[in-house]
């Protein structure tokens, strides 16, 4: 049967999150378009195999970005975490520009819950919620996401699992909302679904509130060994700015916010617990950092 909706062009596909909206999209009956810099590369021929529509281009190329948006319904926009944030506020707002330029029906844009009203004067922390104050001036039905911290980061070597601990940011007593990457997609398919009631929103999503304790729990139940929770130490905190903003932002800052779960679960119920993504999404790098050996001069 002939599918009449017309696409949804998805930024970041062979990525996690926009991999993730690709997926949850194709489930729910939309047609998904790709742009990709190498089609011939092993992930785009995932993800025409998958049944994307694949199309050629780069942040770099307006011109492949305008085609690839022509007659599409929406655009889900996510930027590389590893992009310089001068690049990202460019891209970011280049992006949302072409896409009223364009007259797309829905944009969602996929922000980040340390974004907070107040900027921080570190460019890095800051880029973010620029590209959002400059997406919020446009003539276009805008959303604007900002997931909580993932999960997938929890299960990253080097976290101290392999020696039967969990070292991260918060107090063991202390709370922290986390989101399974593929939940991102199934939020963002239900709010593509519903244009109206989130026209002009900007949502913190999460997947499960634990606190430093129930991860200790968590990680000690889908292990099947003991793994205790500790906080990084101040003198590693202090050392590492990335590290002491988030730590401050989950006490304090916009990370300290908390999201109503039961609304998450309205908008997904499939949405994940930390210890069912644990062990079952999560399982592959779970057991691979309880395997892991730092090297001997880290």
């Amino acid at each position: 049967m002939k599918n009449d909706k017309p696409p949804i062009l998805v930024f970041g596909a062979t990525g996690r999150q926009g991999g993730s909206v690709a997926r949850a999209l194709l489930r729910e009956g939309w047609p998904v378009r790709a742009l990709v810099r190498n089609p011939s590369e092993p992930a785009s021929v995932a993800l025409r195999n998958a049944g994307l529509e694949v199309m050629t281009g780069s942040f770099q190329d307006p011109d492949a970005m305008l085609a690839a948006m022509k007659d599409t319904y929406g655009i889900f926009s996510v930027l590389p975490a590893d992009m310089a944030a001068d690049d990202e506020i460019h891209y970011g707002t280049c992006i949302a520009d072409l896409a009223s330029e364009s007259g797309i029906a829905h944009f969602v844009y996929s922000s980040g819950a340390s974004v907070g009203d107040v900027l921080t004067g570190v460019p890095r922390f800051d880029a973010k919620p620029r590209v959002e104050a400059h997406i919020r001036q446009l003539p276009i039905t805008a959303t604007i996401i900002r997931p909580m911290i993932f999960m997938e980061m929890l299960v990253r070597p080097g976290l101290g699992l392999h020696e039967g601990r969990l070292v991260s940011l918060i107090k063991p007593e202390n709370s922290i909302q986390l989101i399974a990457v593929e939940d991102i997609g199934k939020f963002v398919a239900a709010i593509f679904t519903d244009p109206i009631k989130f026209s002009g929103v900007t949502l913190k999503i999460a997947s499960d509130r634990v606190t430093g304790h129930d991860l200790g729990a968590a990680f000690t139940a889908v292990a099947g060994r003991p793994i205790s929770y500790a906080r990084f130490s101040d003198d590693v905190l202090a050392a590492n700015i990335d590290l002491a903003h988030m730590a401050w932002s989950l006490e304090n800052g916009p990370l300290a916010e908390q999201v109503d779960l039961n609304v998450m679960r309205e908008l997904n119920p499939e949405i994940l617990s930390f210890q069912s993504w644990l062990g079952t999404s999560g399982r592959q790098a779970l057991d691979k950092a309880l395997d892991a050996r730092l090297p001997p001069d880290h």
